[in-house]
């Protein structure tokens, strides 16, 4: 529990911060818009570092290489089971690209977290407005075809089933995002991190991370077959990553 406490501590700090950002910020974006999202990026990378540093947690990866593989490309699309907050918080640290996430639609209504989530071109999804799910997928293509690397969670929402290889329904529609930009899939597995709050909420337990990426596939370069059932595909690719034993390295 105190480090539930030292955290909101946290992150009432960068609240009185974000409010001398946002001023600032404000004037340079007219001048600068490139530079402010590179600095908006950096102080959120500091955030997530400083929440897992709080919470005793190590995060280990192996397959930096398959990202690495898309350096040369302007963006690309990358997918994620999804155990808990900790996805998001360990695995953005990954990304050296520009990189929104989509998330949903109630972060909106948390003031600080939502704030720097717009700075870093993340998406809100709206599940039961169907027009609102058009334009965010319209707004995620514009992303991706402007250098916008975009993240999502095709389960939808947190998976709460004990074995993490038990994934829910990977959604169809998720998947109209690579298949417009021709952009690459970059697979990201996640293992544990609902053990370092979800499983003991409220309280903020240290716990190892495990974060497997996979090698990027394109849904153009599948069988037809696959095409076809390229979120049945895609879950399956999800499934292997999570099952398989590697060498891991500390993030």
């Amino acid at each position: 529990m105190i480090k539930t406490i030292i955290i909101l501590i946290f992150m009432l700090l960068i609240g009185i911060y974000t409010i001398f950002d946002a001023i600032v910020c404000f004037f340079v974006s007219k001048i600068d818009a490139e530079a402010v999202r590179k600095h908006s990026a950096r102080v959120v990378k500091f955030i997530l570092k400083v929440v897992i540093m709080i919470s005793g947690s190590r995060v280990y990866v192996a397959g930096l290489e398959n990202m690495r593989a898309l350096d040369n490309e302007k963006s690309f699309f990358a997918i994620s089971n999804h155990r808990g907050f900790f996805d998001a918080i360990s695995g953005y640290l990954l990304f050296e690209k520009n990189t929104g996430i989509i998330a949903k639609d109630s972060l909106k209504k948390v003031p600080i977290i939502h704030y720097w989530m717009k700075r870093i071109d993340c998406l809100f999804l709206n599940r039961k407005d169907l027009r609102d799910g058009v334009k965010m997928v319209i707004d995620a293509i514009n992303n991706i075809n402007n250098g916008i690397t975009m993240w999502v969670f095709p389960e939808g929402t947190r998976n709460k089933n004990e074995n993490p290889l038990d994934l829910l329904e990977f959604k169809q529609g998720t998947f109209k995002i690579p298949e417009k930009t021709n952009c690459y899939i970059l697979p990201i597995s996640f293992r544990n991190t609902e053990k370092a709050f979800e499983n003991h909420w409220p309280s903020v337990k240290a716990t190892d991370i495990y974060i497997n990426i996979g090698v990027p596939y394109k849904i153009s370069e599948l069988s037809k077959d696959d095409q076809t059932n390229i979120a049945t595909y895609s879950q399956e690719v999800m499934r292997n990553l999570l099952a398989e034993e590697k060498k891991w390295q500390m993030l």
